[in-house]
């Protein structure tokens, strides 16, 4: 490396392009490396070369096997992780801590929760602020600039929202444990008709709704509504386990006894399950909160093997 070279090299290297190196020393894979960045493997190739001219030094070997640190590459490396721990304690120190605002709809269901929970285990130095207002809020707040971003389902999204798909999660039947089709492994859905179904207010994830509304009308009925709505999906799963009603639940949420769980005829799962996304403000994709939890969303999909 050559940092004097014309005064000095590292005025003109930025928080982005350490960040780009790092991400691609970790996954050293450009195609991965790109995803998780949320930009395109080209754009990252001409970011990493813009950084190897000002290092003086190719810092990874491109191969037809793959993608290598070379020696450079391996002693630059601890000083990128460093600088950038730097800017993030020193934004720490003069009380501008890193608040990430999410709102995940419902406290208690599980794909939001795995995404927030390796976004915290990878930044430990930034404050998790969960809400769970619902998707109508959301859109409100995000607009507004009073929320980094939301986890919704696929029919909230409007045009002035920006999002990317989280998971496609297949949807179960959830039964009173003594219901008339209780026995059966599997339910026609056209059985259903003429049931009392849990839905969720409307003013909190009026997605859902239309969800289920969609799934009974391919079925060839209108959907009965359960007079009764609640905060969480476990008091709604409560109310089924009075055998007042009956409910589609994600396949991710447990059942409480009971309940049982069938699966329907035909499934909802494949391109009939249901689409989670995350949302968030079209102009700040690359403010640091959206980065991150994006971040966390592309590295969770890939752990998780999410559709």
């Amino acid at each position: 490396m050559n940092p004097g070279q014309e005064g000095s090299a590292a005025d003109d290297i930025d928080l982005r392009l350490l960040r780009y190196f790092l991400v691609l020393a970790e996954e050293l894979h450009f195609t991965r490396a790109a995803q998780r960045l949320f930009v395109s493997q080209p754009a990252l190739s001409n970011q990493i070369r813009r950084l190897e001219r000002y290092a003086g030094s190719p810092l990874f070997d491109r191969t037809t096997r793959g993608v290598e640190l070379t020696d450079a590459g391996r002693s630059f490396r601890p000083y990128a992780e460093r600088a950038v721990a730097a800017l993030r304690a020193g934004l720490a120190a003069m009380g501008d801590d890193l608040a990430i605002r999410v709102d995940v709809l419902d406290a208690e269901l599980a794909t939001p929760r795995a995404v927030l929970s390796r976004l915290r285990r990878a930044q430990s130095q930034a404050r998790v602020v969960v809400g769970a207002e619902g998707s109508v809020s959301q859109r409100r707040r995000i607009l507004a600039g009073d929320l980094d971003a939301g986890f919704c389902g696929l029919g909230a999204v409007t045009p002035d929202l920006a999002y990317a798909v989280v998971r496609h999660e297949p949807v179960d039947l959830i039964l009173p444990a003594g219901h008339r089709l209780a026995r059966r492994r599997r339910v026609p859905f056209a059985d259903l008709a003429g049931e009392s179904f849990y839905l969720p207010n409307e003013g909190l994830a009026p997605e859902w709704n239309a969800f289920v509304a969609d799934a009974c009308h391919r079925a060839g009925f209108e959907p009965i509504r359960y007079a009764v709505s609640t905060a969480t999906a476990t008091a709604a799963l409560d109310l089924v386990a009075e055998g007042v009603c009956v409910t589609l639940s994600l396949r991710s949420t447990p059942h409480p006894a009971g309940t049982v769980r069938r699966r329907l005829d035909p499934e909802l799962s494949g391109e009939r399950a249901y689409a989670w996304v995350l949302v968030w403000h079209p102009d700040r994709a690359d403010a640091e909160p959206v980065r991150l939890i994006r971040e966390s969303v592309a590295l969770t999909r890939r752990e998780e093997e999410w559709e």
